[in-house]
């Protein structure tokens, strides 16, 4: 564990935090990376002048400092930068944008405040004056909009190891999102709050198809799935 030699001596700057955060945004963060990346962004912000305020993830990826805090491998610290933002965006805290600088896009985040979605708006509306980067247009609205599975799992069963997150991330590759939000709410209502139950939906629809029968025309999802510590198949009984 680091230690902390204590504040200097002198004058101290402060960097201003909306009593939200402590009264609404603490209490249901449960992500360590996602806190860091929104206690980062008011720093941040604090920082810039105008009106229009925001942080760019590329910027963010190139303070070393900020990144050391995640993870002591480089290439976990960007992942799970790049996944702090996101979490922080879908959870409503942030508001992220898709913008075209020349040939290619940057993800630029706002604070979700009155102020950040004035500017967001403006953008959208092809107002880009008070911007401290020319852009060319804005490519994507409100990225919480998406679902996220990563969301999914913590609201409707719990924290995530770096294992599952894995097995996440390849099931959002696998699978449309609507299906993603169907078998959780399935495994829910079952009260079978587990991953290998929820994946097991999944397959089964991509075997047999989702809204129609199987050809031996048994249930899509039937009421018993054989649960195991492993990766478990869905077992439909004759």
């Amino acid at each position: 564990m680091r230690g902390f030699p204590g504040f200097a001596k002198g004058p101290t700057r402060l960097t201003p935090i909306p009593t939200e955060f402590f009264t609404e945004i603490l209490p249901i963060v449960d992500d360590l990376a996602e806190l860091k990346v929104i206690l980062y962004v008011f720093w941040r912000l604090s920082q810039e002048e105008g009106e229009t305020r925001y942080v760019r993830l590329n910027d963010a990826l190139a303070d070393l400092l900020f990144l050391s805090g995640l993870s002591d491998e480089p290439e976990e610290q960007l992942e799970l930068a790049r996944e702090a933002f996101a979490r922080a965006a879908q959870r409503g805290v942030l508001i992220e944008i898709s913008v075209q600088r020349g040939s290619h896009r940057e993800l630029w985040y706002f604070l979700n405040s009155p102020k950040g979605r004035a500017a967001v708006q403006r953008l959208r509306q092809g107002d880009f004056r008070g911007l401290i980067h020319d852009i060319d247009g804005v490519v994507v609205g409100l990225e919480k909009e998406r679902p996220n599975i990563f969301l999914l799992y913590e609201q409707n069963i719990g924290m995530i190891t770096p294992l599952l997150a894995e097995k996440l991330r390849q099931a959002e590759r696998d699978y449309p999102e609507n299906w993603i939000r169907d078998a959780f709410s399935l495994a829910v209502e079952r009260n079978k709050r587990n991953w290998s139950y929820i994946h097991s939906i999944l397959r089964n629809w991509a075997q047999y198809g989702k809204d129609t029968p199987a050809q031996t025309g048994q249930s899509l999802v039937p009421d018993h799935i054989e649960d195991t510590e492993d990766d478990i198949g869905l077992v439909v009984h004759e």
